[in-house]
């Protein structure tokens, strides 16, 4: 009852904003959405393999926007989709109370990019994120043998390939494939992650369009300025938390990190840029994997990464996404191996300054830890036609 009570208050809070952004507006003509996924686990479980053979299935709720033009970004981007949604998956429930690991509940955002469209047919690039729910966790007494998930709040993140179909004027089908994420970036362990592949089917209803309450909107066509390339030095301070853990039947640690980046950025289009830059990496945690060193003597600068990355970004509208990919130059600890990744993005608060959410990982895409901070930008290059 309580879910479903949480589910009804969300639903009508994105009703009432769908309402109120569809006013005589252009921007967008606003749908609802159902989605079922169904698959199976891609997990480095030791204890759950058996249990997870049965795969899972999911249930998606979306209230969201079919761009149409009104603004310079949305064509831009080929007139995308955006949104809020709710999933609810089921997951593992154990054959005894020492081993379950529940069933995650998510509320997100999502932006769906247009790759192709074709007559009725459209292809199409499905991206979520939000936070996800679980109500069974590790726990070294009640469930000992959930070695995937250690918090009840996770990231819970999507990515899927669909293929859009139009049925009618009001009426849309979905098919598509993709994977679903969940975990806290090593906030607490165990995090080992847990990550669904599948097939998803789903229809959406089309709401009236402003104009025309029976059909829906055309795209509009606006003409598009004239690019110009420039140059940034990016500069990034953010702090983090992660868990050390002793044993599996002790509890963790937590641990502050932090990171320093500096970036050049060369923004070649409207919506990408390319990026060259140094990092400067702080985890207390380190202090526990220094060879040969007891934590309580390990210096400062012995938890301290040095390390450099290149980078691509991609800009939709205040928002930019951005992926790098690195290695460290200096560092004490082979922990975590030789190079490292960062995914996330950063939302522009005003012309220079930018919030900042990354997941860094260590040796490949294992989660080190996530960070938030800020990000502060100096445009040092543009080009003589755009200055006039």
């Amino acid at each position: 009852m309580r879910k479903a009570f949480i589910i009804i208050i969300f639903m009508c809070f994105c009703g009432q904003w769908v309402h109120s952004q569809n006013k005589g507006s252009t921007n967008g003509q606003p749908f609802f959405q159902l989605i079922y996924h169904q698959g199976v686990h891609w997990n480095r479980t030791e204890y759950l393999q058996e249990q997870m053979e049965g795969g899972f299935k999911a249930f998606e709720a979306k209230l969201g926007f079919q761009t149409l033009g009104g603004e310079l970004w949305q064509q831009l981007n080929h007139y995308p989709k955006y949104g809020v949604g709710i999933h609810f998956a089921d997951e593992i429930k154990g054959r005894a109370d020492t081993t379950n690991l529940g069933n995650p509940f998510s509320a997100f955002m999502f932006y769906n990019i247009p790759m192709a469209r074709f007559g009725r047919f459209s292809i199409n690039t499905n991206i979520s994120a939000g936070l996800s729910y679980m109500n069974w966790v590790y726990d070294p007494v009640t469930n000992p043998y959930n070695d995937v998930i250690g918090s009840h709040v996770n990231l819970y993140f999507d990515l899927n390939l669909n293929m859009g179909i139009k049925l009618s004027e009001r009426l849309d089908l979905t098919l598509g494939y993709g994977m679903t994420h969940y975990s806290n970036g090593r906030i607490n362990l165990p995090q080992k992650g847990l990550n669904n592949w599948g097939w998803q089917v789903g229809m959406a209803y089309i709401f009236g369009g402003p104009d025309d309450p029976f059909k829906r909107a055309e795209f509009v066509e606006v003409e598009i300025p004239e690019f110009y390339p420039y140059e940034e030095v990016q500069l990034m301070l953010s702090v983090g938390v992660t868990e050390w853990q002793p044993g599996k039947a002790t509890e963790g640690v937590h641990y502050l990190t932090s990171s320093f980046t500096a970036d050049y950025a060369l923004q070649f289009s409207e919506r990408s840029a390319v990026t060259l830059g140094f990092d400067v990496m702080y985890d207390a945690s380190l202090s526990h994997d220094i060879p040969y060193i007891k934590h309580e003597l390990v210096t400062q600068i012995q938890k301290t990464y040095f390390g450099g990355h290149i980078g691509f970004q991609y800009t939709i509208d205040k928002l930019t996404l951005l992926f790098n990919a690195g290695t460290y130059f200096k560092h004490y600890s082979y922990d975590r191996r030789f190079y490292f990744a960062r995914a996330g993005g950063r939302v522009r608060i005003s012309e220079h300054l930018a919030a900042h959410i990354c997941v860094k990982s260590r040796n490949g895409i294992r989660s080190d830890y996530i960070e938030w901070g800020l990000a502060y930008s100096i445009r040092t290059y543009t080009s003589d036609k755009a200055k006039n």
